[in-house]
């Protein structure tokens, strides 16, 4: 009582405080548990307890990876993440395509992903099948990576593009 009367907090809001950060503590243990159950060999990972991971056994972590909120990893094809990988809120990395060159139902495929050292992937950014980013590079926020990016380089989308479906020349089965 005596902390709480003399920094002007009343006693609820020091109670409440108190909980918060008990709590805060808790939910930092419950993401270390999960890392450890998902990448029992990687030590030095961070996963927020949103983030989904489809597949975990294909995907490869260095030291200091950092996956937050709401990040969605695809990896029906191996996925490399190398050390200091920061991915930012909602990022979606998925090995899986579909060939659109075929007609409904379109076929599936998955190539793999590898990203490179140092790489910060911004909120909301995709990184799609095959692609490999250089070391030391960032991805802005929204950014749609369908290419090979070279290290130390900045990759943001330009405004998207539409193409219909009846512009794309199809196979028959």
């Amino acid at each position: 009582m005596l902390l709480g009367n003399f920094l002007g907090w009343s006693p609820i809001r020091a109670i409440t405080l108190g909980i918060l950060a008990a709590l805060r503590l808790f939910m930092r243990f419950v993401n270390l548990a999960r890392a450890r159950a998902l990448f029992p060999t990687s030590r030095d990972v961070f996963v927020h307890w949103t983030a989904e991971i489809k597949q975990p056994e294909n995907l490869t972590l260095g030291k200091g990876v950092i996956i937050g909120q709401r990040c969605t990893i695809g990896a029906a094809a191996p996925i490399y993440l190398g050390d200091d990988v920061h991915l930012s809120k909602g990022v979606l990395i998925d090995t899986g395509y579909a060939d659109i060159t075929t007609l409904p139902p379109y076929k599936s495929f998955s190539k793999p992903i590898r990203i490179e050292r140092g790489v910060w992937l911004g909120a909301g950014s995709m990184v799609l099948a095959g692609v490999t980013i250089g070391e030391n590079s960032v991805v802005a926020a929204g950014a749609i990576v369908r290419k090979s990016v070279p290290p130390n380089t900045v990759v943001s989308s330009p405004r998207p593009t539409l193409q219909s479906l009846a512009d794309i020349e199809r196979v028959p089965r």
